[in-house]
């Protein structure tokens, strides 16, 4: 059974590997890597290509999130197995071998993989999704939600596990959001580093709540 847990571990980061917001928008014509943020996510593809291929993008994200770890459940695997393809899918997603590992933030696939890992937890965390959403701020819902997730994984009883995959999701959502596609260039050429770091990291900008489209 190892072996199929490891088998299924590695196909969940390749699910996570499939780029569908950079394909969906170069369909379009458009490369998600000139336009926008930058970013490789359903997000860039809603503002640079248009809200309809942004919707199918953030769908398909969610639902390759969901795909791993529901088969995963499915087949019977152990909660490590299930946890660690939570984790390998939102990885394939962020690092890419396709695109130079540069990949989006994770944001949908994780919240696929979390709905089913731990479904009451991540429904508090689309609480502060939403809110951002609805004020025109949904970098910081989103930052928000995820900082909060691992509290609410553990309160609400999923344990220590499912705890530490809560905590990496925001990891990874961290990690993205410093090391996006020209970040650290503008990182690294900033006379205020601290706030920029601060602002990439809450907001997913660099001017934090200062424009909002």
């Amino acid at each position: 059974m190892l072996w199929g847990d490891l088998l299924w571990i590695i196909c969940s980061y390749l699910i996570g590997s499939v780029p569908f917001a950079f394909l969906i928008a170069r369909m379009r014509g458009i490369d998600l890597r000139e336009v926008g943020t930058r970013n490789i996510g359903g997000s860039n593809v809603w503002h640079s290509v248009g809200k309809l291929e942004g919707t199918i993008a953030t769908i398909l994200d969610i639902g390759k999130g969901a795909l791993a770890v529901g088969v995963a459940q499915r087949l019977g695997l152990p909660l490590w197995a299930q946890a660690a393809s939570a984790v390998a899918v939102v990885a394939g997603h962020n690092w890419p071998p396709m695109l130079r590992f540069q990949g989006g933030r994770g944001i949908g696939a994780s919240l696929g993989a979390m709905l089913l890992l731990v479904p009451k937890a991540m429904g508090v965390a689309l609480i502060f999704y939403a809110l951002g959403f609805f004020s025109r701020a949904l970098g910081l819902g989103v930052a928000v939600g995820l900082l909060i997730l691992p509290l609410a994984t553990w309160c609400l009883g999923y344990g220590t596990m499912a705890t530490i995959v809560a905590a990496i999701m925001f990891i990874f959502m961290v990690i993205r959001r410093l090391t996006g596609i020209g970040v650290l260039e503008e990182i690294k050429a900033s006379k205020e580093k601290g706030r920029l770091i601060a602002y990439r990291v809450l907001f997913d900008n660099n001017y934090g709540l200062g424009r909002l489209s």
